[in-house]
């Protein structure tokens, strides 16, 4: 009924009014928009023949162009970034993403690693424990074991020596240990009482006072903090020669034997 109704409307066209051609325009044109939108363009831009991106991360360069060319895109190299997780030449990031859908020929811009960052090592020494080790954490350094001696030019809390020299090449994550300074040597070396101390402040003391920590023995407990001293070998108050040894039993709970 409606189909007879419009091919009489289109036989008569020069006899209707304005409204009813009107009408008729805008249904055309948005039958036109519809074929448009829905047909020709996708065909045009070749839409349904889009393909994913194939995932080329942390291969090699090489690699990661051998496998676009496959299929059917163009790999175009960007920048480089230093990375401590991917090898040297290997794919860091790709754009677009890996599955992103692409029309064929697309190109993929890939972000190359450098390898390791490398840099000089910097001088420590002579700045006071805190900053040295505030240095080191700022680099992305490993912060290691601090030692402590007696030091006749730096004074007590300041860094006298590094384990690695300064201008030394270096990369992210290498340990660095640090010694510090005491003060000077006194001048009579008195043992200090360290019983009831930690291990750490027990080795600072002993230290300070010219002397060298000895042998650590272990006994178990449950009244005192793991790595308390319990007893040490030289009587506090005692007057030793320089650099004798003070050995020392520290607590552990019964658990960590």
């Amino acid at each position: 009924m409606l189909m007879n109704i419009i091919k009489n409307d289109l036989k008569n066209w020069l006899n209707l009014n304005w409204k009813r051609k009107a009408v008729y325009v805008i249904a055309f044109a948005a039958i036109a928009y519809v074929i448009l939108d829905w047909m020709i363009l996708p065909l045009y831009t070749r839409q349904y023949q889009s393909i994913p991106v194939p995932d080329v991360m942390h291969l090699s360069l090489n690699e990661a162009e051998a496998k676009l060319h496959k299929a059917g895109l163009r790999m175009v190299k960007g920048n480089e970034q230093f990375d401590e997780n991917v090898p040297e030449g290997h794919v860091l990031f790709q754009v677009p993403e890996p599955g992103s859908p692409v029309k064929k020929g697309r190109r993929v811009y890939l972000t190359v690693c450098k390898g390791y960052r490398i840099f000089a090592m910097p001088k420590l020494i002579g700045l006071s424990e805190r900053d040295a080790r505030f240095t080191v954490q700022e680099l992305n350094l490993e912060i290691g074991h601090s030692d402590f001696r007696t030091d006749d030019f730096y004074p007590e809390g300041v860094v006298c020596g590094q384990s690695i020299t300064a201008g030394t090449d270096v990369r992210i994550g290498t340990r660095v240990d640090l010694t510090v300074s005491v003060g000077v040597v006194p001048s009579r070396f008195i043992v200090p009482d360290v019983v009831g101390k930690s291990l750490e402040d027990a080795t600072l003391q002993i230290r300070k006072a010219g002397l060298v920590p000895g042998l650590i023995s272990q006994q178990t407990t449950n009244e005192l903090l793991p790595n308390t001293v319990i007893s040490q070998s030289l009587q506090a108050g005692l007057e030793v020669n320089q650099g004798d040894a003070v050995d020392l039993v520290i607590s552990i709970l019964p658990d960590e034997q």
